[in-house]
C-alpha cells in the first residue's frame, strides 16, 4: 500500500512516516499544500491522509481539488485535524472523504484506522470484480464498488451528528445557533442512505 501524507508540519509527518512504514506499506511526504495536487498525481497513491490547517492551500481546498479532478477523484482520503468536525462541515464535506482521524494520534490508532481503510479498499474491488462478473457494464460496477466506501462515511456522519445533538443538550445557549446544522446533517444522511438502500438493490 501507497500512502501519501500532505501536511505542513514537517516534524508531524517525519513522526507519522515512522509510525506507518512497514514492509507493506510506502509512505510518501508532501509539506507544501500548493504542491498537493501535483504530487497526488505523481506519487499515484492508494490512499491520502490529508491536514487541514494548511497554508497557503488549507486541506478542504484541497479536497475539493481532488474531487473535481476526473484523474484523482475516486482515490480515498483520510482528514487528519486537531478539531471535531463541525455539522456545517459535515454537510459540505462528509460524503467526499473516507475518514476522520483526530490529532494527537497515538500510534495504534493511526495504524488502525489506515488498516480498516485499506481493508475497505480491498473489499470495494472484490465487489467491483464481482459487479463485472455479473455482467454489470463497467459503470454500474464501479457505482456498487463505492457504495462499501459510502456507506462506511455515513456510519461516521451518524455518530458525529449524535455528539453534536448531545454537545447542543449541554449548551442550551447555543442551541439556537447549532440546530440548523443539525437538522441539515440528519436529512442529508437519511436522503443519502436512502439512495444507497435502492443502489444497493442491483449490486451483487
Amino acid at each position: 500500500m501507497k500512502i501519501l501524507l500532505i501536511d505542513d508540519n514537517a516534524t508531524l509527518v517525519q513522526m507519522y512516516q515512522r509510525i506507518l512504514t512497514t514492509g507493506e506499506r510506502q509512505i510518501e511526504i508532501e509539506t507544501d499544500s500548493s504542491k498537493a495536487i501535483g504530487t497526488i498525481k505523481s506519487v499515484r497513491p492508494d490512499v491520502i491522509l490529508l491536514d487541514l490547517m494548511m497554508e497557503p492551500v488549507s486541506g478542504w481546498e484541497v479536497l475539493d481539488l481532488i474531487r473535481s479532478d476526473e484523474e484523482i477523484a475516486d482515490l480515498p482520503v483520510l482528514i487528519l485535524t486537531g478539531k471535531m468536525m463541525t455539522a456545517e462541515e459535515a454537510v459540505r464535506y462528509g460524503m467526499k472523504i473516507d475518514g476522520f482521524v483526530m490529532k494527537p494520534l497515538e500510534r495504534t490508532m493511526l495504524v488502525a484506522v489506515v488498516d480498516e481503510v485499506w481493508e475497505i479498499i480491498c473489499e470495494c474491488e472484490e465487489r467491483y470484480k464481482k459487479a463485472l462478473a455479473a455482467g454489470l457494464s463497467e459503470e454500474k460496477a464501479k457505482s456498487c464498488q463505492q457504495m462499501i466506501r459510502k456507506r462506511r462515511m455515513l456510519t461516521y456522519l451518524k455518530e458525529l451528528l449524535n455528539r453534536q445533538e448531545k454537545m447542543v443538550n449541554l449548551r442550551p445557549d447555543e442551541k439556537s445557533n447549532l440546530s440548523g446544522s443539525i437538522e441539515e446533517l440528519r436529512q442529508m444522511i437519511a436522503t443519502e442512505l436512502m439512495d444507497l438502500a435502492q443502489e444497493e438493490m442491483s449490486c451483487p
